[in-house]
């Protein structure tokens, strides 16, 4: 059965295209290798990243990137089995919405803080599918 595990985390520093363009592409050169899949989101500062794949790889992962200096403040939200990957298409997909966005793909009403969103998705998990789906059908309109 395959493992998915989020996060979020803060950028120690504003992240420049650059730079968000050299961490997408280590990251889906290094998944590919480990046959993990996902997505990386960054809005306003803040990382909320869903990995995908055999659980003792998506685990290592996760250590390895909660060690890294380029972010802070890592915090695991939602980690379990699931059916089938959801991002089984992506290596390493990557969205930037607004927190707007966000918020509408929690499914909470009016603009809040990215940070405020996650908290609340970590409070209550019954919003995590409702988050993968809207993260999903946007990857496919971007992609359109």
């Amino acid at each position: 059965m395959p493992y998915q595990i989020m996060y979020s985390s803060k950028a120690t520093e504003q992240m420049t295209v650059d730079e968000l363009e050299e961490i997408l592409s280590d990251a889906r050169i290094g998944n590919k290798a480990r046959n993990i899949t996902g997505a990386l989101v960054y809005v306003d500062g803040v990382f909320f990243q869903i990995l995908e794949g055999d659980k003792d790889a998506v685990r290592k992962l996760m250590s390895s990137i909660a060690r890294d200096s380029r972010h802070k403040s890592v915090k695991v939200f939602y980690d379990t089995e699931v059916d089938e990957r959801v991002f089984q298409s992506w290596s390493m997909a990557y969205l930037s919405p607004t927190p707007e966005q966000m918020s509408i793909w929690v499914g909470l009403p009016g603009t809040t803080t990215v940070e405020k969103l996650l908290a609340e998705v970590k409070r209550n998990p019954d919003r995590v599918p409702h988050l993968l789906i809207s993260v999903l059908n946007a990857l496919v309109e971007q992609d359109e």
